[in-house]
């Protein structure tokens, strides 16, 4: 352990940063390769930057320095860079590995200690948001190292023989079931609804060879979601990149015709590195289709299937599911501040790959001043007053909560006799042990939206907490963070601010009795 150098701090340096007051050691240090110090301060002892821009010596990036740090990359000027040692789990961001581009910023960040960094007070806005610089590997502001998932080769992952299952066949006009078995009978996967007589399709549009807009090759069926068939196909202008070609489900259905089209909307200016990336969007023999990225990995629905079958039964670990939860609320905060719902989220609807989670199904997105279009939920994970009020920020939340719910417990009856509560604390020993837990679950799900997180930034700070608390109660270390509220990130005064941690006397006195 490093001791604070800073006077009055009996905090340690961990990662170049003391845990307390979060200011460098004052040696001059410069701290690790793709962090910044806090409030954009220069290590104290750090050289002043030379007169007029100077290229940034990291490879690979463009930037100047400005300021003793890069305008791209963020490292620090005189830190030259290293290779990466050998390690069986990989190089972390601060052993020479390429900086990452930051994404657009969103308005309105992450508190102190959460992750991403702006500020959070009432209408502020935030430029430059970034994730955390958590070491590779690790979730939750770089707290919990998670299993990684091997990127999956796109060749393997057609299915073979793609159809939609009948218990998920319904007509697109009446919602009547449709392509169901009759005896020894098999459903059709085409044909006409027995109770309105609207024409049904399950098929999928495209087949292996089909040329999509001149330039992107199917492959093959990967999946199929609510609103639509995913294909597999080559981008022959691209280097032959793999991509993702995503077209209606049923193209009789209004509604999900209308959802597809906000999508192409919605998704064209959308860009963050937990969300899945859009390239384009075509036409091919009448039909629309959105090509996105393609992203090989297991979607957390999966994760959790196979743990729960070859590793524990109840769930995943806690601290690994809130650290999936956090990178989440990270994608909704971003959505949240450009006026976009998700409305459907679930396990399903997030791909972990290697070590990046991506939300993958945006179809349901709609806009939060959209009270006319068609809303998207699932039964179990989809907040109660939606059907009346529509979709909100509380109620996205309440889907992360469930879905965390979901995930850590045993939550039997989670689509029937809980499908609006989450069970008492006295019946899951999760929630028995870990009350702060308990707690964040049942504000996040409260009834009432009022009651609950108000934003993704107020619950994903909560939920960093009681990850700190789950993982001191695991090895008995404590995760100590700088406060948000309180601390020297905050100046009486310039003075004050060049010290960095003395206030200006003056204005720091009571006023006299």
């Amino acid at each position: 352990m490093i001791p604070c150098t800073q006077p009055g701090c009996s905090g340690n340096v961990e990662d170049g940063y003391c845990v307390i007051c979060g200011m460098p050691p004052s040696q001059g240090t410069p701290p690790p390769s793709g962090q910044q110090p806090p409030n954009g301060q220069r290590p104290q002892g750090a050289a002043a930057p030379p007169s007029g821009p100077r290229k940034c010596a990291q490879p690979g990036c463009a930037g100047t320095i400005q300021d003793g740090y890069c305008d791209v990359c963020g490292n620090a000027a005189e830190q030259a860079p290293t290779a990466a040692p050998a390690s069986a789990s990989g190089p972390s961001r601060a052993s020479g590995q390429a900086p990452v581009t930051r994404p657009s910023a969103p308005t309105g960040s992450f508190a102190s200690g959460s992750v991403m960094t702006g500020s959070t007070g009432s209408g502020g806005t935030a430029s430059g948001g970034t994730r955390s610089s958590g070491r590779r590997g690790q979730l939750g502001s770089g707290l919990v190292e998670v299993p990684r998932v091997p990127y999956r080769d796109p060749a393997t992952a057609v299915r073979r023989n793609p159809e939609v299952p009948e218990n998920r066949r319904f007509c697109g006009n009446c919602g009547e079931r449709v392509g169901r078995s009759r005896g020894d009978q098999p459903g059709r996967a085409e044909g006409f609804c027995p109770k309105c007589g609207h024409a049904f399709s399950f098929t999928p549009k495209l087949k292996p060879g089909d040329m999509v807009h001149g330039q992107y090759e199917v492959l093959g069926c990967l999946a199929h979601g609510g609103l639509g068939w995913i294909y597999l196909a080559r981008d022959h202008r691209v280097n032959g990149r793999w991509v993702v070609l995503k077209g209606l489900l049923n193209t009789g259905d209004a509604d999900a015709r209308e959802a597809a089209e906000a999508e192409r909307e919605f998704l064209a200016t959308v860009e963050h590195p937990n969300i899945v990336k859009i390239y384009n969007f075509v036409e091919h023999d009448g039909d629309e289709y959105i090509v996105m990225e393609y992203v090989g990995g297991k979607s957390l629905k999966d994760i959790l299937l196979e743990h729960r079958t070859t590793v524990d039964k109840d769930g995943l670990p806690l601290a690994q599911a809130i650290a999936y939860a956090l990178e989440v609320l990270h994608a909704f905060s971003y959505l949240h501040a450009r006026g976009l719902v998700y409305c459907d989220f679930k396990p399903d609807n997030v791909i972990q790959s290697e070590e990046q989670l991506r939300l993958i199904d945006l179809g349901g997105v709609r806009r939060l001043d959209d009270q006319d279009g068609a809303i998207y939920g699932t039964v179990g994970y989809q907040a109660p007053e939606i059907a009346e009020r529509g979709p909100s920020v509380t109620s996205d939340l309440y889907t992360v909560g469930r879905a965390l719910a979901v995930m850590t417990f045993p939550f039997k009856g989670y689509t029937g006799e809980f499908s609006d509560r989450i069970p008492p604390r006295a019946e899951v020993p999760l929630l028995a042990r870990f009350e702060s837990f308990d707690r964040l679950l049942r504000r996040a799900t409260h009834l009432d939206p009022a009651q609950r997180f108000q934003d993704a930034e107020e619950m994903a700070d909560q939920l960093l907490g009681v990850l700190r608390e789950v993982l001191a109660a695991g090895d008995g270390h404590p995760r100590q963070a700088p406060s948000g509220l309180f601390g020297p990130e905050r100046f009486a005064s310039a003075d004050a601010a060049e010290a960095g941690t003395t206030a200006d006397p003056a204005r720091a006195a009571l006023p006299a009795l």
